[in-house]
């Protein structure tokens, strides 16, 4: 699966008024310095002193939090973004990161709520918006989602991320012309995602247009040489064109990097029984079984049997 993009949080500084004592500053400042160089735990000490000085500065609860969900430590920072919320509750990036910090929790109908929240503080806010269509995304509301990366588009053009998911929206609701032409856009802007062509190349497949797939997907393949996903996509193409000598090839080059893809040993042994290698498709469809594959018992029995 293309893989889905979130913002990248950013460490708020300038959150809170003034400050009137100086070592808070200092410290919130000390703070975001270790996080931008890695030193998490060092930066999150500094930012709970800072909350020790003055427990009503949002600042350092904000940028904790951001160093928390880095970290992986969600609950914690759910708390750090609630606390900025109960602080400055007209604010509308807190409710962004802490809808950010639902979504990596799963819980993607709280996300939404917190991008809402986010929204009609500030409604011209293209990163909650398209976060937010990633939240209904991932809840299978793909109809709602597109609005949310269009709307997303309004205030900020040329975002390419919007358009890139609002393809994969379109795709999952079989729109293949739609996705193709997001997929082409995005493209447009931005041409060293492979993700994009080898999307592309899956809605040009499942339009029936299997030549212009594999075109996508070489060139998924060649910007990421390492990877089985665009392989296995060619393969596929290939067998719907009957041209098996070379899925069975694409097959091989999937194994190579990953012996325990039982679904290219089942596969492989499909192109190789269409060229009438008969004892090579079985060796693949036993290899397949071994594996765990659920599909080869009936080619097993049909071609295989003694």
């Amino acid at each position: 699966m293309p893989i889905k993009i979130f913002i990248t949080f950013l460490l708020l500084a300038g959150l809170s008024e003034a400050f009137t004592q100086e070592n808070p500053a200092i410290l919130v400042k000390s703070g975001i310095t270790k996080a931008k160089l890695g030193d998490s735990k060092a930066a999150i000490l500094d930012f709970s002193k800072a909350i020790g000085l003055d427990s009503n500065d949002a600042e350092p609860y904000y940028n904790r939090g951001i160093v928390k969900s880095d970290m992986k430590d969600y609950g914690g920072a759910l708390a750090d973004f609630s606390k900025v919320i109960e602080l400055k509750p007209t604010y509308a990036e807190p409710y962004f990161s802490r809808g950010l910090v639902k979504n990596y929790m799963n819980d993607h109908l709280g996300a939404i709520r917190d991008y809402l929240k986010a929204v009609s503080i500030k409604p011209d806010y293209a990163d909650a918006y398209l976060n937010m269509g990633l939240a209904r995304f991932d809840l299978g509301n793909y109809q709602e989602a597109i609005g949310d990366f269009t709307r997303a588009l309004q205030y900020k053009p040329g975002y390419v991320e919007s358009i890139y998911n609002r393809g994969l929206s379109k795709f999952n609701l079989q729109d293949y012309e739609g996705a193709i032409e997001d997929f082409n856009q995005a493209i447009s802007l931005d041409s060293s995602s492979p993700d994009s062509y080898e999307s592309r190349g899956a809605a040009k497949a499942a339009a029936g247009f299997y030549e212009d797939a594999i075109g996508d997907f070489s060139i998924a393949i060649r910007m990421q040489p390492d990877e089985t996903d665009p392989l296995m996509n060619r393969a596929l193409a290939y067998l719907y064109l009957k041209k098996f000598n070379e899925a069975a090839d694409d097959y091989s080059a999937v194994i190579s990097f990953d012996p325990s893809n039982h679904e290219a040993f089942t596969n492989r042994g499909v192109a190789r029984q269409y060229l009438n290698d008969i004892p090579g498709a079985c060796e693949d469809w036993k290899q397949a079984s071994e594996l765990g594959s659920e599909k080869t018992g009936v080619y097993l029995k049909k071609y295989c049997s003694p």
